[in-house]
């Protein structure tokens, strides 16, 4: 006789949930975060500055246009600012160069004068009228320029034309060459000491090997000179020209004591 088989076993108990309103924490909150430090303000490059300034008082020549090209590498490295000012300055100053170029070639070419050249005798004075470049005027010549004195005077002893009219020294003239002479060669040492040399000279015995020691003379005539610029000194202009003026208007004859 068979044995009935037993009631089938209880199924194992389900797993206990954890108490009730207990869900599985989340993950600690952090907290706040920390504020980020602002970023520093870009600052202006030095040399950038720099440039622009020297490009503006045509200071050493090529030196603003070096100093904009090293400036605009710098800015791109180190994020400054001032890019404006380096490119400012190359142009500026690349004008610059460019036009006293064009100036000092049409000069030595003579497309600025504006006659045939003087008659000369065979001592070197001048016997008929001509026009000649400034870089051109000797001891001795007798001169009017194109324009009047005072503005010479305003320009500081700068070349204010490329060309004078040379005439016979009993005609009426403006100016009267008494020296002429070439600086040092070198680096351009900048205007102040480029007219602090050529006052220096014009002024000493250049002066009274020429003219004497006549106080009359000193008193109606003023020194004035012709020196080299920055753009023309970085094409080879080294001259210097001393000559005498009077304001009031035009001289006749010279103020060459005899014997110089």
């Amino acid at each position: 006789m068979s044995i009935p088989p037993g009631p089938p076993p209880y199924p194992e108990p389900y797993p206990q949930q954890g108490p009730y309103g207990q869900p599985g924490q989340p993950a600690p909150y952090g907290g706040p975060q920390g504020w980020y430090a602002p970023q520093a303000p870009q600052k202006n490059n030095a040399l950038a500055i720099v440039a622009f300034v020297m490009s503006l008082v045509c200071a050493i020549p090529l030196v603003p246009l070096i100093l904009g090209i090293v400036a605009l590498s710098q800015i791109r490295k180190r994020g400054e600012k001032g890019k404006g000012f380096a490119v400012a300055a190359i142009v500026i100053h690349g004008v610059t160069i460019a036009f006293y170029g064009i100036l000092l070639v049409l000069g030595l070419s003579g497309a600025l004068d504006d006659g045939a050249s003087p008659k000369r005798d065979t001592g070197g004075q001048v016997t008929g009228s001509g026009s000649v470049k400034v870089s051109d005027i000797r001891k001795g010549d007798c001169f009017n320029t194109n324009g009047d004195l005072a503005e010479y005077q305003d320009e500081d002893g700068g070349e204010a034309s490329f060309s004078v009219r040379v005439v016979p020294c009993d005609q009426p003239h403006e100016g009267e060459a008494y020296a002429v002479f070439n600086l040092d060669n070198g680096t351009y040492p900048g205007t102040e000491k480029v007219t602090a040399l050529a006052e220096e000279k014009c002024a000493g015995t250049l002066l009274t090997d020429y003219v004497g020691k006549d106080p009359k003379l000193a008193e109606k005539l003023e020194v004035y000179y012709y020196f080299p610029q920055a753009a023309t000194w970085a094409l080879g202009d080294r001259e210097v020209t001393c000559f005498l003026g009077d304001t009031s208007g035009a001289s006749t004859g010279s103020a060459r004591t005899a014997g110089s």
